[in-house]
């Protein structure tokens, strides 16, 4: 089953998923059992894309394996690929071996470690529906002892017996998020990249994190749409006040700029459009439409008003105003980007 579940990566080997101490075993290798807890989640910066942690582990190294290698609660032999400033990483304390019960061989080499430092986030594609995007955060543990890989294969495992759910609520079971955050859901994956004669195994915790969507609607999506509405209904006002028509969209294309400035003041140079983005660009060409419709208007004769005659469906044939037109299309356009703009 495990060899199914595999993703090949080209002709000479493959990553597999591994996710017991049963499957490491029937795969042929040897496994080290890991457990994590993540006790808090702190100082998240989306603008550096990284985030603060919190935790401790347990790790049950076999007996051939920690006795050839000397390993001790002293001499960890772990490492975090995801973490920013390793120079700056700490083991806060080392906890007491975890020897439940000293006749158990099982217990002999099974430690306990805290740790504190600054990771890096997950894919940075993840913010592509900012600002309603999940936070998927990461941290990736990985053994960094010169181990035999090509006699031994060592795989990190889950170390939950079996019981998966067990193991995954014990990851988050008492973890604290940053005010503004909620939990959605969490993950402890084990991961084996294969060679003929030799692998590599990776453990990732993952962790995702949401805010509330009204709140986010709220401080970013209605002021746009407030500066929109006045835009849009600009068209409607009488021709004798063109000198504050054409001001309306120049003065709201001012107040987009800041908008979209204070937006993006919090976030990195994304190499593609977030969906706010989106939605901003189309406010932009809605401004500039409805100038350059002024400007024109401003030049004809000010007794007489441009119009259009269009067969309507069980209206029949309307007379109907330029501005009138630009109106209804802008609103049309505004509600096919809001909806097009999430998917793509």
């Amino acid at each position: 089953m495990t060899n199914v579940l595999a993703k090949s990566v080209d002709h000479n080997n493959y990553i597999q998923p591994v996710q017991s101490i049963k499957a490491a075993h029937e795969a042929g290798m040897t496994p080290i059992a890991v457990r994590m807890e993540l006790e808090s989640i702190y100082n998240i910066s989306i603008k550096d894309s990284s985030f603060m942690a919190d935790g401790f582990l347990t790790i049950n190294f076999p007996e051939q394996i920690a006795a050839d290698k000397e390993i001790s609660p002293q001499k960890p032999c772990f490492v975090f690929e995801n973490d920013i400033e390793r120079n700056q990483f700490t083991i806060l304390e080392t906890r007491e071996s975890m020897q439940i019960d000293s006749n158990n061989p099982s217990d002999k080499y099974k430690f306990a470690y805290d740790f504190s430092g600054k990771f890096s986030m997950g894919s940075s594609n993840q913010y592509r529906r900012s600002p309603f995007s999940k936070l998927k955060l990461q941290i990736n543990l990985a053994p960094v002892c010169k181990f035999d890989y090509i006699q031994k294969k060592v795989a990190l495992v889950p170390d939950n017996q079996g019981e998966t759910d067990t193991l995954n609520n014990f990851l988050v079971a008492n973890l604290k998020v940053p005010i503004g955050y909620n939990l959605e859901k969490s993950s402890l994956q084990s991961e084996v990249r294969t060679w003929p004669n030799s692998s590599y195994s990776w453990m990732v915790a993952n962790i995702t994190l949401e805010t509330s969507r009204w709140a986010s609607f709220f401080r970013w999506v209605v002021p746009l749409l407030i500066v929109m509405i006045i835009v849009i209904a600009a068209p409607s006002l009488s021709r004798k006040y063109y000198e504050a028509r054409l001001s309306i969209p120049s003065a709201s294309m001012l107040t987009l700029v800041f908008l979209h400035e204070a937006y993006h003041s919090d976030l990195p140079n994304f190499p593609y459009l977030t969906y706010l983005d989106k939605l901003y660009i189309f406010a932009y060409a809605s401004c500039l439409v409805i100038f350059i419709l002024f400007i024109i208007d401003s030049h004809r004769d000010r007794d007489g008003r441009q119009t259009l005659k269009i067969n309507l469906p069980l209206v029949g044939q309307k007379v109907i105003l330029i501005e009138q037109l630009v109106q209804v299309l802008c609103l049309i356009c505004m509600s096919i980007v809001a909806i097009a703009g999430w998917y793509f």
